[in-house]
């Protein structure tokens, strides 16, 4: 789950319109929701406070295995719309399997059309301080037109100056292509990421206010209430398919290639690497076909090779395996993982008058996502659970890690995490 100061960065980039999905680094940002996620460790507590609209403060303590905590802060130059802890939206808080897309040259209402001079310079600052270690966390991001901007993330630990170091980005993002240079203080590496969309549908067909689980349940709505105005005795199995039909079919045909590349070099150790990936993705606004992600990543040099697969395969249902293999030293591992969303129950109910003058009713059962339930397993790491939700004004998370191989402690680690922001 994430965290209050998390959450916050996350809504300050949909609010100024930057999309972080259409970067080369978040390529895998699917299978990651399913595989990669963190679980807690110890007892943790977390308690924030949304001083006003532009300054946000956090502090968390970690009472087990070890005592410490942290302090942050975040100043925005636009005012944020966050949500209690109470009341926030449950799926905002969640690293889950989703397709986010926003379409090619997409405009914001942060910006005037009438001139180029009338844009807002938006940015960001956050600070993040931890006790007692004075480990301490910063990021600075500025936007200076519709399609640029920069990101400067900063560590500095006392205890390890090896650790300190500086990263500074520059993302220029157009929708249908995004580059990204950077440079990091640690080992003076340069980098340079690029991603390419290919899709194949025509732009006018894409409603930007439209979202992956609306459509779903409207398209399915709509499907039923055509089921039911056709009587079931005009129905014949001999039929030629409708042109409906025929949409559809064409519709889950269509989604967006993706391909990227990276290349970075290290002057300290006079070293370089490169690596390469593709990606399909359904889109939400043709929903005919389940939700799914494909993708490929490869680095020659190292002669690492990764594919994943993640689809929804109901309304609450995700899973994706993930086979990486290694062709110098042919080391193989395997992962599978999967992400069952807990609905509140609620009738949606929809009407249809037939001849004999009786109303057919039929309920759908497709509340709020109120929890998350995640499930992995792999060759190498063994299991991990976790459990997300909602308790009152509070939001937890329950997370465990073992190893079933090991038969003097097969159990890693279990952590249980509380957070509360008003």
């Amino acid at each position: 789950m994430h965290d209050f100061m998390d959450y916050c960065l996350r809504t300050y980039f949909k609010t100024i319109g930057w999309n972080d999905d259409n970067q080369y680094s978040n390529l895998c940002s699917a299978s990651r929701a399913i595989l990669d996620f963190q679980t807690p460790r110890g007892l943790t507590f977390a308690i924030s406070k949304i001083q006003f609209p532009l300054l946000k403060a956090s502090y968390s303590m970690n009472i087990s295995p070890i005592l410490n905590g942290s302090l942050g802060y975040l100043f925005t130059s636009r005012p944020l719309k966050v949500d209690s802890s109470e009341r926030v939206n449950f799926m905002e808080m969640i690293d889950r399997f989703h397709i986010n897309y926003v379409p090619k040259n997409y405009p914001h209402e942060n910006f005037d059309n009438n001139g180029e001079d009338s844009k807002i310079k938006d940015y960001l600052l956050y600070g993040r301080l931890f006790v007692p270690t004075g480990r301490l966390e910063a990021i600075y991001s500025r936007k200076f037109s519709r399609w640029m901007q920069c990101v400067v993330t900063a560590v500095s630990d006392p205890r390890s100056k090896a650790a300190s170091h500086v990263t500074t980005e520059l993302q220029y993002d157009v929708g249908q292509w995004c580059t990204e240079l950077s440079y990091t203080t640690d080992g003076e590496l340069f980098g340079v990421r690029g991603l390419y969309n290919f899709t194949n549908y025509n732009q006018e067909e894409i409603s930007t206010n439209s979202s992956n689980e609306e459509s779903t349940l409207q398209n399915k709505m709509k499907k039923k209430d055509n089921d039911i105005k056709t009587p079931l005795v005009e129905r014949n199995v001999f039929d030629v398919p409708s042109e409906s039909e025929d949409d559809e079919e064409v519709e889950a045909l269509k989604g967006e290639w993706s391909i990227g590349a990276e290349l970075y070099y290290g002057v300290r150790e006079r070293s370089g690497g490169v690596s390469a990936g593709i990606r399909y993705r359904t889109l939400p606004q043709f929903s005919s076909q389940s939700p799914l992600s494909v993708t490929y990543l490869i680095n020659p040099i190292m002669g690492h090779m990764s594919a994943a697969f993640a689809a929804q395969v109901s309304n609450d249902l995700a899973l994706c395996p993930r086979f990486n293999f290694n062709m110098y030293s042919y080391e193989s591992d395997l992962i599978i993982g999967a992400e069952w969303w807990q609905r509140e129950k609620s009738d949606i109910e929809c009407e249809n008058q037939s001849n004999d003058d009786t109303v057919n009713k039929i309920t759908f059962l497709q509340g709020e996502v109120n929890g998350i339930v995640k499930a992995t397993v792999g060759t190498s790491r063994g299991v991990t659970l976790l459990w997300e939700g909602r308790y009152g004004r509070t939001l937890f998370s329950l997370g465990l890690i073992a190893d079933l191989t090991s038969r003097i402690s097969p159990i890693r680690s279990v952590g249980l995490q509380f957070q509360y922001f008003s």
